[in-house]
């Protein structure tokens, strides 16, 4: 089978999955945005947050590194396993320890047992994380998205029961470990057979691997505050309920972009890697790239934004009507980073972690003084504003620093591949706007599935009379039989 008819392949599934747990995660939000308070998701975002950071830590790098080379054998695929469990100890017990001045940190004792909690995530994982990077080497992403439909189905089960039983914030917590157990039991029983580790640890078998994982835990680092710095800031200084508001707006714009986005970079990375001699064939992959993701990144941020103040008091309760306003400000920086996440997959492919890890330092600390004040003048949204701003001066920088070099000069067809889903989804979220100021006398529902039909119809009549070609290849890729 061609590298094309796999990379075909892995789309198809990773999509089905990502589609299939993004209508799972629709509705466990809405049911449990009924059953929980603003302050219980701020409290759990200041949890994820801890979480996530010490996630970076795990694998020491070491995972994309396994990806990049092509010449792993069986006794360094065992040490490395063993380095991610003891990576995954380590965190643990580092987040047991700082656990009193993250309390502090945010005046909130409500987190301590929380923390603890959460911990045994680190635990949990490291027993299954190089399972699923040989299978994403191996672009296996059919058995990958069962694996991921079964995590998400998981965390949604428990999640629900535990708030209808009254657990409190207690039910998200126990939603991700839910999610985290199921990941690993099913990606051990699935690929034990193929490779499982030895009782094998050597040092001398992680030479090049932690050279290339330091850049790429420092890039994670660094790229993890790019995106969570807000929600940092507004924890620390505004409080638990102003971080929930803002939670619930970032996973429903950001989620979405964060979903769809890696269906092609998980997929791109591993090409990236098996072709980084040829140029000229990576800079089409790229812009290829950028067609496929904001043809579907550009409508549905959009699409949201424009639908967000009729579907946030329905489907989630007039309690989150503060959430809405920062929705609409999110989407236009949602818009912007979906179309610069590709840029990781090309520089992990070409090699150039060290290029990744600058790159993130340097805007994490252009990022602080900004936010900072963002928060300190306008709250959640003048958080919100300033994000915006700084994600257009990094996207300029970034093709000008990053792309061109490795591509080439390529504005016009940088800019080429993502203007006409930009005016589409234009013309779509004005078409939604105009029904909603023009026809306010229907009742919720109705209004809400006429803007979604009327908006989609608008977008993909005009995406298959004007990008008809790509349209035919947007379907291929995802009903391609192989």
């Amino acid at each position: 089978m061609s590298l094309r008819d796999k990379t075909a392949i892995g789309v198809k599934w990773t999509t089905f999955s990502t589609v299939f747990n993004a209508l799972l995660n629709l509705v466990q939000m809405a049911v449990l945005a009924r059953l929980l308070s603003p302050v219980d998701f701020g409290l759990m975002g200041m949890v994820l947050i801890v979480v996530g950071f010490g996630q970076i830590f795990s694998d020491m790098g070491v995972s994309s590194a396994i990806i990049y080379r092509q010449d792993t054998t069986r006794e360094q695929l065992s040490s490395l396993y063993w380095l991610n469990v003891i990576s995954g100890v380590v965190a643990c017990g580092a987040l047991i320890v700082f656990n009193p001045f993250i309390v502090s940190f945010y005046s909130e004792p409500r987190l301590n047992n929380l923390i603890h909690l959460a911990s045994l995530i680190f635990l949990i994982t490291p027993f299954g994380q190089q399972y699923q990077i040989l299978l994403q080497k191996d672009l296996q992403f059919n058995r990958l998205a069962g694996i991921t439909i079964l995590g998400g189905f998981a965390n949604a089960v428990v999640a629900i029961l535990l708030a209808l039983w009254g657990a409190g914030v207690y039910a998200l917590i126990g939603g991700q470990l839910a999610n985290s157990g199921a990941r690993v039991m099913a990606l051990i029983l699935t690929h034990h057979n193929r490779w499982r580790p030895s009782f094998h640890f050597a040092r001398k078998d992680l030479k090049g691997y932690l050279g290339f994982g330091f850049y790429q835990m420092g890039d994670k680092t660094a790229n993890y505050f790019n995106v969570y710095l807000i929600q940092i800031l507004l924890g620390s200084m505004l409080g638990a309920r102003a971080l929930g508001y803002y939670t619930l707006a970032f996973d429903i714009i950001f989620k979405p972009v964060m979903a769809i986005t890696p269906i092609l970079t998980r997929v791109a990375f591993p090409v990236f890697s098996k072709i980084q001699e040829n140029k000229l064939r990576m800079k089409r992959g790229y812009i290829k790239l950028l067609q496929l993701l904001s043809s579907v990144n550009f409508p549905i941020t959009l699409g949201i934004a424009a639908v967000a103040p009729m579907a946030i008091p329905m489907i989630y309760g007039e309690q989150w009507m503060q959430s809405v306003v920062l929705i609409q400000i999110l989407a236009g920086s949602a818009v912007l980073r979906s179309c610069g996440s590709p840029v990781s997959a090309l520089l992990l492919g070409n090699g150039k972690a060290a290029w990744g890890f600058l790159w993130s330092v340097g805007t994490m600390v252009c990022q602080f003084p900004a936010l900072y004040l963002g928060v300190k003048l306008g709250g959640a949204v003048g958080a919100a504003i300033a994000f915006l701003f700084l994600t257009c001066v990094f996207s300029a920088f970034s093709y000008i620093l990053l792309i061109r070099r490795l591509l080439g000069p390529c504005l016009q067809e940088y800019l080429g591949s993502m203007w006409p889903a930009l005016w589409m989804s234009m013309v779509m979220a004005l078409c939604v706007f105009f029904i909603n100021i023009t026809l306010h006398n229907i009742r919720q529902f109705p209004m809400l599935m006429l803007q979604i039909m009327c908006g989609t119809g608008v977008y993909y009549a005009l995406m298959f009379f004007s990008q008809k070609t790509l349209t035919l290849e947007l379907i291929g890729l995802l009903w391609k039989k192989k």
